[in-house]
């Protein structure tokens, strides 16, 4: 299928579209990857050089998209980081255009209690980008900061899923016991819940690649099926930074 997905670009250690676009090219669909910022570097390994993709840039390469006709049947759109409010409003007005069958936004504004986006950012993702939503995926502080609830366990993560009216919300980095953390599909008639090990530190990057993961099997897979499936690439990928397993993600998509 053919996909949008509009987020960061690095060249070294993935993060963004860097981690999100392979995960669904493995599984054979088209993805049009455009950048909002291009970095040398994620900053987690130190101060990137590169630059931010103007506003104005973005609409006229997504203008030219549309007059070439690349952006028509378009079958999903991912965003996730933006550098500014004026990109969210460009990729919003584009969802309003294209009408895309499925709609995945990583609300990238922070984590660990603290945003990494300016405010204006936050609220545009809020106020523009959640109402076209088929799906979004936060981490538990973004839930928290999206639905104003508390997220302690999975029991009030879905109930902060739910109170956003979307469709679909993967939660991810959920307490759990046993030093787990949980990760949730939630509807309004399902959750579904895969656990998994606490660490001490996992890769930068791997919520893009969730993302990426994830929608790449929600193309064709209901979501409690996509979440094992992504799910268990994840965590071979997890586990493989560490030295320690061999990752195949076509084979993981292929067979699940």
């Amino acid at each position: 299928m053919r996909v949008l997905s509009v987020s960061s670009q690095v060249v070294w250690g993935p993060v963004g579209n860097s981690a999100a676009v392979p995960a669904l090219q493995s599984a054979g669909h088209e993805v049009l990857a455009l950048p909002s910022v291009i970095l040398s570097n994620h900053p987690g390994h130190g101060t990137p050089a590169g630059l931010r993709m103007p506003a104005a840039d973005m609409a006229q390469m997504l203008q030219s998209l549309e007059a070439l006709g690349a952006l028509n049947g378009l079958d999903a759109v991912l965003t996730g980081y933006f550098a500014s409010a004026d990109q969210v409003h460009e990729v919003a007005a584009l969802l309003h255009r294209a009408r895309a069958a499925y709609v995945l936004v990583d609300p990238v504004m922070g984590d660990h209690g603290r945003l990494y986006v300016a405010e204006e950012v936050a609220a545009a993702i809020r106020t523009q980008l959640l109402p076209c939503a088929t799906c979004i995926a936060p981490n538990r502080f973004e839930l928290m900061l999206l639905s104003g609830q508390p997220v302690e366990d999975q029991e009030s993560a879905t109930a902060a899923a739910r109170s956003l009216a979307i469709p679909e919300v993967l939660a991810t980095s959920i307490p759990a016991p046993g030093g787990q953390l949980a990760t949730l599909v939630v509807t309004a008639t399902d959750v579904f819940t895969r656990l998994i090990p606490q660490r001490p530190s996992v890769p930068h990057g791997t919520g893009d690649f969730l993302s990426g993961l994830y929608l790449a099997a929600r193309l064709r897979l209901p979501p409690h099926e996509a979440l094992e499936a992504a799910m268990a690439v994840l965590e071979r990928a997890i586990v493989r930074s560490e030295g320690t397993a061999v990752l195949d993600v076509a084979g993981a998509l292929h067979n699940a």
